[in-house]
């Protein structure tokens, strides 16, 4: 019989050569994952223009920031803008550094925090069960080609970043669970306060409630003391507190009591408690549950896996099913509501998922296929002309983009029909579908919601003074035109006529007609459902 400690160094080294086997497998699944996701984002912000309200808004901010705007203080169209953190508008002013301003750079600085959160569903895959080596690759290959993810986390928003800081939350939440280590809770700390740099508070929402409830999830066999548990908490609260005041304790004393109004009680306490926007039922979020489940789970064989007694089994499961559902439960009853909002959630979903290896029937890849297939319909209706829209009802698309879009739809077909695993198929359906979408949207979007259209005609006059007949202006040109001026916000048509005869030769853009002389047409330009008129006033008194 062979001394123990020869048989000791025997597994070791057979240990070894089996994690490096396995590392070779898994990491090319993980690292293929990142880059379909990265390509992805490439391909959709070059096929679409910059898209109203969202991305030209954060766009504008980062834009005011460059020119000489505050870099602790937000701004939009000259106004403080305390609705969202300065993160990303850090970020896009740190690109712009380096390699001067560029849209399609500022573009892609939010998407690269949907690639690390890829990366970092592989690696949670990879502590939650150390023993099944495949796992983190399949549960990042589905976050990547998840409809709802591909679609927000390829845009110029902020959840991407939040579910990346979600994620490193979660990742040191687990290992301090089990481990106690104070860097864990450094980590967790500061994992909060890149949600909170990134979105606000709304982060605490996708974490806390994971954290207070590990009594549920942990094995109390493997894990830390509760009262040990609750002191590295409290650490970690501290950590974030402190790293969010290097940034919050300044910028509140520069902004003032309008910015401090904005920053503590309405983007936070005032979401919350009443929303002045996206108001929805508290059912909303279950009724668009098949949108976010979309392709993965629309087949038995997947659902198998999401089943409560697979759930309930094992730790890990039950950890990403307190993650899961507390955030649905809080966000259902948080009176504003919108798609994007449970994205950080998405890694929770697609790990459990990853669990599932059973092979459905084919039958069943018709229904994920049912998105594509209305894409195939709608592009020949389009190039025929049958379907126009409210500001081109006459509308005929080019047959390139539909011939392509129902390339895509036809190679998205065969795929599922000839491709024999359920994993390797299912990748195909939101990628192909999403790029037929994109193929077939992106005529209608440059010339219906593309703002650099109007923002040129601006920036060439904006010596001159430009004002917005609009309630409610959101900085939809400010980027697209490179303003140095903002736009002066006229709602009522009282404001005009004051403001015209104040900047004789002045610029107005107007949804509505302006009824009286004076005004000169210089462009009209169908944007977001309308047409936009572009008015010179008269540069002498009439």
């Amino acid at each position: 019989m062979a001394p123990r400690a020869s048989r000791s160094n025997s597994a070791a080294a057979l240990s070894c050569r089996t994690c490096a086997c396995t590392m070779t497998y898994r990491l090319p699944v993980a690292l293929l994952a990142c880059v379909i996701f990265a390509a992805l984002c490439v391909a959709f912000v070059l096929l679409r223009p910059l898209l109203p309200l969202d991305e030209t808004r954060y766009l504008t901010v980062a834009w005011e920031m460059w020119i000489g705007g505050s870099k602790l203080v937000p701004h939009l169209n000259g106004d403080l803008y305390g609705h969202k953190p300065p993160f990303l508008f850090w970020l896009v002013n740190i690109v712009w550094a380096i390699g001067g301003v560029s849209e399609l750079a500022a573009r892609l600085v939010a998407p690269s925090f949907g690639v690390f959160s890829v990366a970092l569903t592989a690696l949670l895959a990879r502590q939650l069960w150390p023993e099944q080596t495949d796992r983190g690759g399949r549960a990042a290959l589905i976050l990547a080609t998840t409809g709802v993810f591909l679609l927000f986390g390829s845009a110029t928003m902020f959840d991407a970043m939040l579910t990346a800081s979600v994620l490193l939350a979660m990742i040191a939440l687990w290992h301090l669970v089990h481990d106690g280590r104070a860097r864990w809770a450094v980590l967790l700390g500061a994992a909060v306060a890149l949600g909170v740099y990134a979105k606000g508070p709304v982060v605490l929402v996708h974490v806390v409630p994971t954290a207070l409830l590990a009594p549920v999830w942990r094995d109390r066999t493997t894990s830390l003391p509760l009262a040990r548990y609750l002191l590295r908490l409290g650490q970690a609260l501290l950590v974030a507190l402190g790293l969010v005041a290097l940034w919050l304790v300044p910028a509140l004393l520069l902004g003032g009591a309008e910015y401090r109004e904005e920053v503590l009680w309405r983007q936070s306490a005032g979401r919350v408690v009443q929303a002045f926007a996206h108001q929805r039922p508290w059912w909303w979020f279950l009724a668009v549950l098949p949108i976010y489940l979309w392709p993965w789970a629309w087949s038995p064989a997947a659902l198998a896996a999401l089943s409560p007694r697979a759930l309930a089994r094992e730790e890990g499961s039950r950890f990403l099913v307190v993650w899961a559902l507390s955030a649905l439960v809080a966000f259902s009853f948080i009176s504003g509501k919108q798609t994007h909002y449970l994205l950080p959630e998405l890694p929770s979903v697609a790990l459990l998922l990853a669990a599932s290896t059973r092979e459905g029937s084919r039958g069943w890849r018709v229904f994920a296929f049912l998105p594509a297939l209305l894409l195939f319909v709608l592009g020949p209706a389009l190039a025929l002309g049958v379907i126009g829209t409210a500001d081109l009802p006459d509308l005929s698309m080019p047959l390139v983009p539909v011939l392509a879009a129902m390339a895509l739809v036809a190679l998205l077909a065969g795929a599922l029909w000839r491709v024999p695993g359920q994993v390797a198929a299912t990748a195909f359906v939101a990628p192909l579908t999403l790029l037929a979408f994109h193929a077939l949207a992106a005529t209608i979007l440059a010339l219906t919601h593309d703002p650099s259209r109007i923002g040129r005609i601006l920036a060439a006059h904006q010596d001159a003074g430009l004002a917005i007949q609009e309630a409610g202006y959101h900085g939809q040109f400010g980027f697209a035109g490179r303003l140095s001026v903002p736009l002066n916000v006229v709602p009522r048509p009282e404001d005009v006529a004051a403001w015209a005869a104040a900047h004789p030769g002045g610029i107005i853009v107007s949804e509505h007609p302006l009824d009286a002389q004076g005004y000169s047409v210089i462009a009209r330009q169908p944007f977001r459902g309308g047409v936009y008129t572009i008015y010179q006033v008269a540069k002498e008194a009439s």
